[in-house]
């Protein structure tokens, strides 16, 4: 019989020393931009620009990216998702970052959206973590 003031077991993992992903589990530039492509496009075609939805309508877009990046199988990298959107009213908008990063097991992919009203731009980084 267990006493109610026993403290719960902890579960010790040991280390995996594994440094570089497995060869299905590599980071797929190619296959995030594709993702990001068709996801911006299915939520943001016919949409307009609203201030107030702005902030909601991209926290929610940089979950659901977020979600179906993990679905992939990167199940080792840390993943960093940014969404900016905005009014698209006959400005530029110019976006840049910098990453300290292995280049073999670290990677990225952005792709952008515009329509009438408004422009969005979508960025995936993902860091291999042991």
């Amino acid at each position: 019989m267990a006493l109610l003031d026993d403290p719960p077991k902890l579960t010790i993992y040991e280390n995996t020393y594994r440094t570089e992903p497995e060869e299905d589990a590599e980071f797929r530039a190619y296959k995030v931009s594709a993702l990001l492509k068709g996801m911006l496009k299915d939520r943001l075609q016919g949409q307009s620009y609203d201030p107030v939805r702005g902030s909601q309508m991209s926290k929610q877009l940089a979950d659901d990216i977020r979600e179906r990046v993990k679905a992939m199988g990167f199940d080792r990298h840390k993943l960093v998702v940014h969404v900016t959107i905005g009014e698209r009213k006959c400005q530029t908008y110019s976006c840049c970052s910098r990453c300290l990063w292995d280049t073999t097991t670290d990677g990225f992919a952005s792709e952008s959206f515009q329509n009438e009203t408004l422009f969005c731009s979508a960025q995936v980084f993902a860091l291999y973590f042991e």
